[in-house]
């Protein structure tokens, strides 16, 4: 889902993933939404927030689904990450 978000001087597009288990690869806190780089705002890269690194991000949860959420517990028999991410 994309959604604009107002700063000052700018309006923003921001892409929200589904995914709760997004980590920014630059600090590990979790990431809420990326900054749309085809903008128009003069940003012309992609930015994790709320932390605002231009670094990538990486999937905790190697058996999330949009449907099923996250079944590492049926899949994979275990859990080797966070129930949920904090929040930054």
């Amino acid at each position: 889902m994309a959604t604009l978000t107002r700063t000052y001087t700018r309006t923003h597009i921001m892409i929200t993933p589904a995914n709760p288990f997004l980590a920014c690869a630059a600090c590990g806190k979790r990431v809420e939404a990326f900054h749309d780089d085809r903008c128009g705002c003069g940003i012309e890269r992609p930015v994790n927030f709320p932390c605002e690194h231009a670094a990538g991000y990486d999937d905790l949860c190697p058996s999330w689904g949009p449907v099923d959420g996250c079944t590492c517990l049926e899949v994979l028999g275990r859990v080797d990450h966070p129930a949920v991410l904090a929040r930054a």
